[in-house]
């Protein structure tokens, strides 16, 4: 990947978007779901690829592009082009599979890991909440996980789900980029740059001294 695709698109900056999980987990389906409004369940799990579609947020238009990728395995390495290239991620878990869910957890602390950041957008979607006989995921665990930071959701049944699951990352990912671009703003002014630059030079100047004060009981 060559770079994050942050070009201006003359309403907003594009969006880029990972959805990662294990394999058979519906994150393809769930993906042209929210693209085409349709369901299919039928997706080769070592697929990837990247669709791109426009979308509202916060009453600007929007690209957003989807990386659909394939099943992860438990410490495997995650791609490090990829996990630089987004800046947000949905992380799929299916209600049916206790060890899906583990993945999620997995992948949480490696995404957060590799990015050096606790802060970076991440939605857990807890899919297949339609097969309620099926569930093997403990009630509370996928409770307190999606309460979090993330949804239950229905590729198959309920499409408002899915939608809105996008909807809602893409509107944190805004966010921190909003704040990103504030600060970086700020610091990029003449007075609060000369102030950090004295603060670092005073700073300096106390490092230095008590080096100084160290290294004469020597």
């Amino acid at each position: 990947m060559e770079d994050r695709g942050h070009k201006l698109n003359g309403c907003c900056r594009d969006i880029n978007i990972a959805v990662l999980g294990a394999k058979h987990v519906g994150k393809s389906a769930m993906i042209v779901r929210f693209l085409t409004g349709r369901f299919i369940g039928d997706y080769d799990s070592e697929m990837e690829a990247v669709f791109s579609t426009h979308v509202p947020i916060d009453g600007k238009q929007c690209t957003v592009n989807i990386m659909d990728t394939a099943g992860y395995v438990p410490d495997q390495e995650l791609k490090e082009d990829l996990v630089m290239w987004a800046d947000g991620f949905i992380l799929v878990f299916s209600l049916t599979d206790t060890h899906s869910f583990q993945v999620v957890e997995e992948l949480i602390t490696e995404l957060r890991k590799i990015r050096e950041d606790e802060r970076i957008p991440i939605l857990v979607a807890a899919n297949k909440s339609d097969l309620v006989h099926l569930r093997t995921v403990n009630s509370a665990e996928a409770e307190t996980s999606v309460s979090d930071q993330g949804m239950f959701i229905s590729a198959s049944e309920e499409p408002e789900s899915v939608k809105n699951a996008f909807l809602k990352l893409c509107k944190q990912i805004r966010c921190v980029s909003k704040k990103r671009e504030k600060l970086s703003w700020t610091l990029q002014r003449p007075a609060v740059a000369a102030k950090l630059q004295i603060r670092q030079s005073l700073k300096n100047l106390a490092e230095k001294k008590l080096w100084r004060s160290r290294t004469s009981t020597f």
